[in-house]
């Protein structure tokens, strides 16, 4: 008796069981996922927010270029088209479910920023107000102002590569289209003819929502020289630096031609080993800068200078440079902001705030004058640096 009650028993339990296997999987035949609802209407849209805000606490009214945000609404589901300042977002990038969908913001530029979403779906459209600023070109400058006729100059700066250049945007020189190379976000490269002059003009010419810009740069500018091929140069040193002036012309073929005579540095050293280099001369007679002795203020002035280091034997942190005009205080250069300063091989542009340089003055032109160049480093250091083409500018 007991064994057919056993029996029963286990019988009913496993057809309660089987039984409840059957509600679970009858409950999940009836679901249906977000991402595969069927829109029951047009859509819409009620809020943006940044992908990482999964509580979607802090809705947004702008994003960037490149960004992916999410988009909150209904009716969300087979999206035809996404676009943001009528430029359409890529549809295999986005992520859509009945209530939100994930888009990447496009990159393109816009020809009629709307500062408008409009999103279409299989049962129709609808618009939300969202602004896409476009990200500005900005310019810095050149690596190098020095490069050789015939080489690649490298254009710093922000955004070169939203701006098509060698097509819609170009560098120009002296009012000839110049060959484009390698464009970053970063950095562009532009090909000199061989045949360029110094004191010629790069121009940047582009397109942004106030029209056609230009922004000029100078390569290779000589009117301010300092000291030209040092010929008439003073020179005075203190400690166990090395410096000899080397030089060669511009159709040399050697790295370190600079097109021009500069001094190269050399030396073995202590650490705090005091080392100075002063160059006197005549303050230079330029039309372009008049006479600083009397300007009320050098805030609007820069010292420049081009400076090469081999590959492998950068300038450190631990080996900064002291300059100053006509015995001032002493302004101190930290290579590459204190990370060091590595050219690899190739002259870099270097701009610093004159003021601070000449606390005691500039003298008038045609009036001796002199730079001292003092090197103390911090830890036992091996040098092996160029300088050439220093000179004074506006900025």
């Amino acid at each position: 008796m007991k064994k057919n009650m056993l029996k029963y028993m286990a019988a009913a339990l496993a057809l309660f069981a089987f039984a409840s296997c059957n509600d679970i999987v009858d409950y999940d035949e009836d679901y249906t996922a977000l991402e595969d609802q069927a829109n029951q209407g047009a859509p819409v849209i009620t809020a943006v927010y940044e992908v990482g805000d999964t509580l979607l606490e802090n809705p947004i009214t702008e994003g960037q270029v490149g960004q992916m945000i999410r988009i909150v609404g209904r009716n969300l589901n087979n999206a035809r088209s996404i676009t943001f300042n009528n430029v359409e977002a890529d549809l295999t990038q986005v992520y859509t479910y009945s209530t939100s969908a994930n888009v990447v913001i496009p990159s393109e530029r816009s020809s009629e920023e709307n500062n408008q979403i409009v999103y279409t779906t299989d049962q129709g459209s609808t618009s939300y107000n969202f602004t896409v600023p476009f990200p500005q070109l900005s310019i810095t400058g050149l690596q190098s102002e020095f490069v050789n006729p015939g080489d690649s100059v490298t254009i710093l700066g922000l955004n070169f590569d939203f701006y098509d250049f060698g097509t819609s945007s170009q560098v120009m020189l002296n009012g000839t289209p110049l060959g484009v190379g390698s464009i970053t976000n970063t950095s562009m490269k532009a090909e000199i003819p061989a045949d360029t002059p110094d004191n010629s003009t790069l121009e940047i010419v582009y397109s942004n929502n106030d029209g056609e810009q230009t922004i000029s740069l100078p390569y290779r500018p000589t009117q301010n020289l300092l000291y030209g091929d040092f010929s008439g140069v003073s020179f005075n040193n203190d400690g166990t630096i090395v410096y000899s002036i080397e030089g060669d012309d511009a159709t040399s073929a050697e790295e370190t031609s600079l097109g021009r005579q500069h001094l190269h540095f050399t030396g073995t050293f202590d650490a705090w080993a005091w080392n100075t280099v002063d160059l006197s001369c005549n303050m230079i007679n330029s039309a372009d800068l008049g006479d600083l002795s009397q300007a009320g203020s050098l805030d609007d002035y820069v010292l420049k200078f081009e400076v090469y280091t081999p590959n492998g034997t950068p300038l450190t942190q631990a080996s900064p440079l002291q300059l100053s005009f006509n015995w001032g205080d002493l302004y101190t250069w930290t290579p590459g902001d204190g990370a060091g300063l590595n050219t690899h091989d190739e002259w870099q542009t270097i701009t610093l705030p004159l003021a601070p340089i000449a606390v005691a003055g500039i003298m008038a032109p045609d009036t001796w004058q002199s730079l001292r160049i003092a090197f103390q480093p911090t830890a036992a250091y091996t040098a092996d640096f160029r300088i050439g083409n220093i000179r004074i500018e506006r900025r």
